[in-house]
């Protein structure tokens, strides 16, 4: 395999890694939840590559950060997180709390984040919660849609 297809099949073959399925749920529902866990991982690695492999190719994706909405992943990835990560250091980022549910090729779940990062403006620590909705396409999940919200942490 070469290219981006290679990358694809190494970064989502890192993710056997993982703990094991959680109790009660299906092989579906884990795969959706390793697909989301993964978005935090690679981003956090600033793999854009690897995130290629987890949102859907093409036009139909929106991805929404607060107020803010990119349509298709290449609109996401090329005029906001690639520019993000391009400035971020000491960044730490992981999903949690996924509950998927799976109906046929289509799922959704809702989940929790954590964000801490060293931007030019200072430090910024937050928490929130999103959503995303996936398709099995060609035998694996992809995102096709994806709405986060946060806010910074309140001092402890």
């Amino acid at each position: 395999m070469h290219g981006v297809a290679g990358l694809a099949v190494a970064a989502l073959a890192g993710l056997a890694g993982y703990p094991q399925p959680l109790a009660g749920q299906t092989p579906d529902q884990d795969a959706v939840r390793r697909v989301i866990e993964a978005v935090a991982e690679f981003s956090q690695a600033k793999n854009l590559a690897a995130m290629d492999t987890l949102f859907a190719p093409g036009g139909g994706v929106d991805i929404i950060e607060g107020a803010g909405v990119n349509h298709g992943w290449v609109d996401y990835r090329d005029n906001h997180l690639g520019r993000e990560l391009a400035e971020f250091q000491n960044f730490q980022y992981r999903h949690y709390a996924i509950e998927p549910t799976v109906r046929g090729n289509v799922a959704w779940t809702s989940f929790r984040y954590d964000m801490a990062v060293d931007t030019p403006n200072g430090h910024i620590e937050t928490e929130g919660r999103g959503t995303a909705v996936l398709e099995r396409r060609d035998g694996r999940w992809v995102i096709v849609h994806q709405h986060t919200s946060g806010r910074r942490k309140q001092a402890q």
